[in-house]
């Protein structure tokens, strides 16, 4: 599993294991680009071996488009990205790269990766986590103002024409174990770097994750993942 991708989003986006109870009421449709159609067989990277059938594996460069995540969306990736995840609440990304490979090989996780989820109903990591309910701006401000996490200024983001909040994100170390304010330490999310996007929809938020297991490799990962994600287009028509 991408567990060194997707802990920490499950504690920062509060949302990975609850599926929406409703889909998302319509609106008009974003537009979108033409976009790749995606493998009908997954290939997946050779030392990539704990696939779950639900990703298109090894996707093509240029345009590219989910499958079963709502709201749908399109992006473009360059050569040598994975998709190891599409299901309706949670859509995964990651590079076939050194890193990834060797990571995987000595731990079974992925290294870095872009984790997206949606929901309207959030499953909490624990019990502090329910106020992090509402908008991108609360969810944002909620984690400012933990002191389990060290956290940027939120910054005003437009993605795939929905409007939230930017944030980057690490663990305090001097709480180096802790999850939440007044949680006993549960997990420990050690040298992860996140930066994190909440967006607003009619329904909820969608939670965007680009995170990095090291430190020393975040900003180099943040260069080539970024662009990416600011090439989502969603479709809300769904």
């Amino acid at each position: 599993m991408r567990k060194a991708a997707t802990i920490i989003v499950g504690a920062l986006i509060a949302a990975g294991c609850a599926a929406p109870t409703s889909q998302a009421p319509a609106s008009p449709a974003l537009a979108t680009p033409a976009a790749t159609a995606a493998p009908t067989t997954a290939n997946f990277p050779s030392w990539y071996t704990t696939d779950d059938g639900s990703g298109a594996g090894s996707l093509p460069p240029g345009n590219n488009a989910t499958r079963a995540f709502n709201p749908g969306f399109t992006f473009t990736v360059p050569a040598g990205w994975v998709n190891d995840l599409d299901v309706s609440i949670a859509y995964g990304l990651f590079p076939d790269s050194k890193a990834n490979e060797a990571e995987f090989a000595l731990s079974g996780e992925i290294a870095q990766g872009i984790f997206i989820v949606s929901v309207e109903s959030p499953h909490f990591f624990c019990e502090a986590w329910e106020k992090t309910q509402g908008t991108a701006a609360e969810r944002s401000a909620f984690l400012v103002a933990s002191d389990a996490f060290l956290v940027s200024e939120p910054v005003d983001v437009t993605i795939g024409g929905l409007m939230g909040k930017q944030i980057d994100v690490r663990l305090d170390p001097d709480r180096p174990t802790a999850t939440c304010p007044g949680d006993a330490p549960t997990v420990d999310l050690g040298d992860q770097r996140t930066r994190v996007t909440y967006l607003d929809t009619p329904s909820g938020i969608i939670g965007i994750s680009v995170g990095s297991k090291y430190s020393a490799d975040h900003d180099a990962f943040l260069a080539d993942a970024m662009p990416i994600v600011e090439s989502f287009q969603f479709d809300l028509s769904q």
